[in-house]
């Protein structure tokens, strides 16, 4: 149950992030990860009931359910099951056509995304359908499944589930296969970073950038592999022992009982990762405490499309390292505003023109280097006119007030458009 609920959420996370704040969803890979994150939540949901829907003749704990509400949880256990680790193929080729052949998102969506999308959806659900006329879905043992009815009957003395020993193997087989899938594609995109690492040192700049660029999506590829491989390895494993020696292990069936159902959290793991590491690398005196805050809150720290964001939109942590970082600018800054402006200010206070109202702002916005600019400005010929100088004065506060809106700005790198963003934070 526990297992169950974490995968749930860690999906409708992912479901909520990509429908909510990636509107429009114009790249492919957000739309394949929604479609993952779907499949799990189905998986997930029918998982956290257990054995609530199998029939209470069964014996089993907290077993109430009927024939149909069994039928139900098996129909998309099947469905859920079998949709999650092909849209992780799905996946996989995505990234193999964007690392290893080069492809450009409006191609991948032209010519292969609506197959990305058709086969895990057609194929599980397709399997699925099928299981229905063949009453294929029965108790299995802690929730319903593809199971014969009675429990150990065979051929003919079966009341349900004759065939389910076939529909079992298929099952197995799809799964392996896409297993099989992301792990070719896998050595596929580590023979391309592989030939990066050799070509490195032989190209310019951009096409180092572009091999760097290549190695974090490989990673970020690995990670997601990684996740179907500890969701179904224990299984895989178990169903093995069960084949050759007819009898069941207890910690293989702990093993596959934690780890089946949490491949909705790895995935959420995985693709909070980038987020993570961008906010790490933006704010390096925050704890991880507050960088999982952030990674999870991306509204609280980004502008919204064309509009300055506002304060109220901050979480209680950046604007608190705000205000620490502001009020040591200001206890620096009113010292080097004083003497780069050579004080005019405090010898005519009673001058409220624009000139001089501007040059009193330095004292909140500016910094020593700021007025550099000043300082090397001032002329040593006496004959130089006090309008200049008031010019250069105005100009560095200009200058000042700038560098003190893109330090504390909302988000980390004030300006850039939100597809930007997403660009790279998403590959």
């Amino acid at each position: 149950f526990l297992a169950s609920g974490l995968s749930l959420m860690g999906s409708l996370f992912i479901f909520q992030d990509v429908v909510i704040h990636k509107r429009p969803i114009d790249r492919v890979y957000y739309r394949i990860m929604l479609g993952l994150s779907c499949s799990d939540m189905i998986a997930s949901t029918v998982n956290i009931f257990s054995t609530w829907p199998i029939p209470p003749d069964s014996g089993n704990f907290l077993a109430s359910g009927t024939t149909a509400t069994c039928t139900a949880q098996g129909f998309f256990n099947e469905l859920g099951n079998l949709a999650t680790p092909l849209y992780n193929t799905s996946l996989c080729a995505y990234y193999v056509l964007v690392i290893r052949q080069a492809w450009s998102e409006d191609r991948i969506r032209v010519r292969v995304e609506r197959y990305m999308h058709a086969m895990p959806i057609l194929i599980a659900l397709t399997i699925a359908v099928l299981g229905l006329p063949f009453k294929l879905y029965n108790n299995s043992g802690w929730l319903c499944w593809i199971a014969k009815y009675p429990k150990g009957c065979s051929g003919s003395d079966c009341t349900r589930g004759e065939h389910a020993d076939i529909f079992r193997w298929v099952h197995y087989a799809i799964i392996w296969s896409a297993i099989i899938s992301v792990t070719v594609g896998m050595y596929l995109i580590y023979l391309k970073v592989k030939s990066f690492d050799r070509r490195e040192a032989q190209e310019n700049n951009d096409e180092v950038a572009r091999m760097e660029r290549s190695k974090k999506v490989a990673i970020q590829s690995a990670l997601f592999v990684g996740a179907l491989y500890l969701t179904w390895s224990f299984t895989t494993v178990t169903r093995i022992y069960q084949v050759t020696t007819g009898n069941n292990n207890t910690t293989l069936l702990v093993l596959m009982a934690i780890f089946f159902p949490l491949q909705g959290f790895f995935n959420f793991l995985v693709y909070c990762r980038p987020r993570y590491l961008r906010c790490k690398s933006r704010n390096p005196n925050l704890s991880t405490r507050k960088l999982l805050w952030l990674a999870l809150h991306p509204e609280d720290h980004t502008k919204s499309r064309g509009q300055a964001a506002t304060r109220e939109r901050q979480t209680p942590y950046v604007e608190r390292e705000e205000n620490n970082q502001r009020a040591d600018r200001n206890r620096r800054s009113i010292t080097a505003s004083y003497y780069s402006v050579g004080n005019n200010f405090a010898k005519y206070p009673h001058n409220t023109g624009d000139d001089y109202t501007a040059i009193n702002t330095v004292k909140a916005v500016a910094d020593e280097n700021d007025y550099k600019t000043v300082r090397d400005g001032k002329s040593d010929n006496a004959s130089d006119t006090a309008n200049a100088k008031e010019e250069t004065k105005t100009n560095a506060v200009t200058e000042g007030s700038k560098v003190e809106l893109d330090e504390n700005s909302d988000e980390p790198d004030a300006g850039p458009d939100p597809d930007e963003e997403d660009q790279r934070l998403h590959p």
